[in-house]
């Protein structure tokens, strides 16, 4: 006869990763100038933007985005000027999951920036860590509850968490501000910006609003004595709509990204627009109990088969952000610091490990400085990189989407030959907590031998549960809680001290 089962189709995943690969990106910009007009390069930047990822076998396409920005003179070389350029790339990956059809996530970081100069050109180069991620999912028809005379059930809750609705949508903030008249900016050349979400409303109505503040930093050109570059920092507010199906009582969960930051002067003051790509999740919980092993202690014994599966029972969507500083020593042979014009911080996380709720990051800052000397009236900048270690108060583990960026960077020459540059590095990363748990996912009957009495004194071993011993002696946890005070408030599937002595009896 069959074992009568109450079974349900739970979902069951787990995090897949397409190989990761370096690649490069390169583009090129003409100046303006005549091809024997001497340049000088001060700092070149770029942003990554990861489109999209479309599976086919064990293939997963890559596509985004890369913006090029830099600083530079040309001909008069007491002028700063800026290019931007923009290239697009796909690349393909490979899958080790390839029958999946879990949806990949891209994921690019950037982690070298060069150019130089060559007949009147300007060649940029990006080199990129690219990969992507997925969470699988697939049904499992867990066994739930056992409808059984005599039969002893250990079963296991747990809370767990899916994504029941997404939505993604790109929006452009616009905002004015007033600059100090002595600035005497003529001419914004590039902007940089690093979004915050700070609330989240809605997700019940089709739609869900994100705001928060993104901080910006912009360059000018100016027409100050001894100062041809100043550089200012902003603050603006956004509210993104996104629409999103949920429920009262749902999760959610939302980021951020800046795609694009456009400046201009406009009278004495400054217009600028930002590109935002701001993604939302509704997330649900639920608590669900599934049987993770069962036997009989008498009549037929009950022999359960099943799988090891992985629920998921968290997402992290987290940011956090701490300051930091480093001291930028020139060579001999440069020239000393007169008045330091701007400074700029690319971070690259090198390796992360999480520890007692803070994750240790490893990480690599390429800082460039551009100042003026005091005996030429054209500036200077010297690069250098240098490692770091900070600790960030965050939940985030190293296997999860991470990006670091750099804002509110400022710098103040220490001496001639030294300047000490601070900036906020923030820490941004999302990703899923699973729980692997044994799952029964069927029942067979089978004849049991003959009964024989028990009398034994069992003296627990490491790592041993209660569960492990009325199974052993096919023992009710009531019948063995009779004869041993020790175990009346404890649950089958507590552990047991090695060395605990039980008493174990049956006629």
């Amino acid at each position: 006869m069959d074992v009568r089962l109450r079974r349900e189709n739970l979902v069951s995943g787990g995090q897949l990763r397409a190989q990761p690969q370096q690649v490069s990106v390169e583009a090129e910009a003409t100046l303006p100038g005549g091809l024997r007009d001497e340049v000088l390069l001060f700092h070149t930047q770029a942003r990554a933007l990861p489109l999209q990822a479309e599976a086919a076998g064990n293939r997963v396409t890559v596509s985004g985005r890369v913006i090029f920005q830099a600083l530079y003179s040309q001909g008069d070389l007491t002028r700063v000027r800026s290019v931007e350029e923009m290239r697009d790339f796909s690349r393909a990956l490979t899958v080790a999951a390839p029958e999946s059809a879990a949806a990949y996530e891209p994921v690019c970081e950037i982690t070298a920036v060069s150019a130089r100069v060559f007949n009147g050109r300007l060649m940029m180069r990006a080199d990129l860590n690219l990969w992507a991620q997925a969470d699988e999912m697939r049904e499992v028809a867990a066994v739930t509850a056992l409808e059984e005379e005599n039969a002893q059930v250990l079963p296991e809750t747990l809370k767990t968490q899916r994504v029941v609705g997404e939505g993604r949508a790109q929006g452009l903030i616009k905002g004015e501000f007033e600059l100090s008249q002595a600035l005497q900016a003529e001419e914004a050349l590039i902007g940089s910006g690093e979004a915050r979400v700070e609330d989240i409303l809605g997700g019940a109505d089709g739609r869900a609003t994100v705001t928060g503040t993104v901080d910006l930093t912009v360059c000018h050109a100016s027409r100050m004595p001894g100062h041809p570059l100043v550089y200012t920092q902003h603050s603006l507010p956004f509210e993104q709509q996104v629409t999103l199906n949920g429920e009262n009582g749902d999760m959610l969960s939302a980021s951020v990204a800046v795609t694009d930051v456009a400046a201009a002067l406009e009278g004495e003051g400054l217009r600028v627009e930002v590109g935002v790509d701001a993604r939302v999740q509704a997330i649900r919980e639920r608590e669900i109990s599934v049987v993770t092993d069962v036997f009989s202690n008498s009549g037929d014994l009950l022999i359960p088969t099943g799988e090891r599966a992985g629920y998921c029972v968290g997402f992290v969507n987290d940011h956090a952000a701490e300051s930091a500083r480093v001291q930028l020593v020139l060579p001999e042979d440069a020239p000393r610091i007169a008045t330091v014009l701007a400074a700029f911080a690319q971070p690259v996380l090198a390796g992360a490990r999480q520890q007692g709720g803070r994750l240790q990051a490893d990480l690599s800052v390429k800082t460039t400085l551009i100042y003026m000397t005091e005996d030429s009236g054209i500036p200077v900048s010297h690069t250098a990189e240098e490692p770091l270690r900070l600790s960030f108060p965050c939940e985030l583990k190293e296997n999860d989407i991470l990006s670091l960026s750099a804002s509110r960077v400022e710098a103040a020459a220490v001496a001639g030959d030294r300047a000490e540059v601070r900036f906020v590095l923030a820490l941004d990363g999302r990703g899923a907590r699973y729980r692997p748990v044994f799952t029964v996912t069927d029942v067979e009957r089978q004849p049991a031998p003959a009964a024989q009495a028990v009398m034994a004194l069992y003296r627990a071993q490491g790592d041993e549960r209660l569960w492990d011993v009325m199974k052993r002696y096919r023992l009710s946890r009531d019948s063995l809680a009779a004869l041993n005070e020790s175990l009346r408030e404890r649950e089958p599937g507590d552990l047991l001290p090695a060395g605990m002595e039980i008493i174990a009896y049956r006629r």
